[in-house]
């Protein structure tokens, strides 16, 4: 019973817990910036809302996994095979954030504690192999240590402002690095496109369509719960970590850790059978785990907005008007028109925007 219940929220916990582990990590010291701010809260509003209702109207049309969903939806929409990939991507994002939580957790705890790490002499490495070794173990758990994680991961994030004081933001000149910050925390800290929300919300958001409800009433709350979490990771992630927040925040993490691998497990059993899932996953962890975190953050980066733009366009072209219409039961044409509009042209403009961005950060 508690498990069901826990399957019922685990989309709140992801909305929750999501922000707070991948801000810093895409747009750390942006709290002051005023022109930062209202630019993720339009990012927010024009490409974070319609991809997420893309995404559980696709979850709730399918009532199952992304491996075994998509395929349902690719064979009701005739579409070609290739938008099956889908499900393979959002393993490996789900798999990166793990190895990046590994990674993360080995680097601070070589940030922390220096001196005991330089006289063990224990490589980085190996540091994120072990973190990784406990993750897989704790995934065993499947769901239940989500909802702890989520708590812990907060109260760290709370532990840091607590110790840090947050200046005033004050308007500076936008950039297009700016911008392609403020969509690529929009889509991914949210975990659009990772089809976390495929996992356990597949079935409600199906119930809520069955009962012709209109399925914004399921969504909303969801945004909402991503925006309030992700205004604190920004604050959060322009604040300074002392050790008992690192320590509160890195056993957060790795409940979540764990929980990214039981969900990529359970689609890799389901399309691989028992043995071959398992090992599948366990080489993908170690092999990803011992990547330099800064490797794995442009990793999730570009295959998540390849995942999203993918999403993007199949429910967008591909997917039959009239399938999506009736499962999102708007109560008027113009907001589906809307919802299409968007996810048609600015989405896909805004992740083009963003991969440029992000490739000129890189080059520059």
């Amino acid at each position: 019973m508690v498990e069901n219940m826990l399957h019922r929220y685990t989309v709140f916990f992801v909305a929750c817990a999501l922000p707070l582990l991948i801000t810093g990590q895409i747009a750390p010291n942006m709290a002051y910036q005023l022109d930062f701010w209202l630019m993720w809260l339009l990012a927010m509003v024009l490409v974070g809302l319609p991809v997420l209702f893309a995404e559980l109207a696709l979850s709730a049309r399918s009532a199952a996994l992304p491996w075994q969903g998509i395929q349902k939806l690719t064979r009701e929409a005739d579409a070609g095979m290739i938008w099956r990939a889908f499900a393979a991507l959002s393993v490996l994002v789900a798999v990166l954030l793990a190895a990046g939580i590994a990674s993360r957790i080995a680097v601070g705890v070589a940030a922390q504690f220096s001196e005991l790490v330089r006289q063990a002499g224990v490589p980085m490495m190996a540091m994120s192999a072990v973190v990784m070794a406990v993750a897989l173990i704790l995934s065993l758990l499947r769901v239940r240590l989500l909802f702890v994680g989520t708590l812990l991961v907060i109260f760290g994030a709370m532990l840091s402002l607590l110790d840090s004081a947050v200046s005033v933001p004050l308007l500076t000149e936008p950039s297009l690095g700016e911008w392609s910050q403020a969509v690529l925390l929009a889509l991914l800290s949210v975990g659009a496109g990772s089809g976390l929300y495929w996992f356990g919300s597949a079935t409600i958001a199906n119930n809520v369509m069955q009962a012709k409800k209109p399925l914004a009433g399921y969504i909303l709350p969801i945004w909402l719960t991503q925006l309030i979490f992700g205004a604190l990771a920004i604050l959060a992630g322009s604040a300074m970590i002392g050790v008992p927040s690192f320590l509160v925040s890195s056993v957060g993490m790795l409940l979540i850790a764990a929980f990214l691998l039981h969900y990529a497990g359970v689609q890799l059993v389901l399309r691989f059978g028992l043995l071959t899932g398992v090992l599948v996953l366990v080489l993908l962890a170690f092999a990803l785990s011992v990547v330099p975190m800064q490797f794995l953050v442009i990793a999730v980066i570009f295959i998540s907005l390849l995942a999203v733009l993918c999403l993007a366009i199949f429910s967008g072209f591909v997917m039959k008007i009239s399938h999506l219409r009736k499962t999102f039961n708007m109560k008027t044409e113009l907001r589906y028109n809307i919802w299409r509009v968007l996810v048609r042209i600015i989405v896909p403009l805004a992740v083009v925007a963003a991969l440029a961005g992000v490739v000129l950060e890189l080059v520059a």
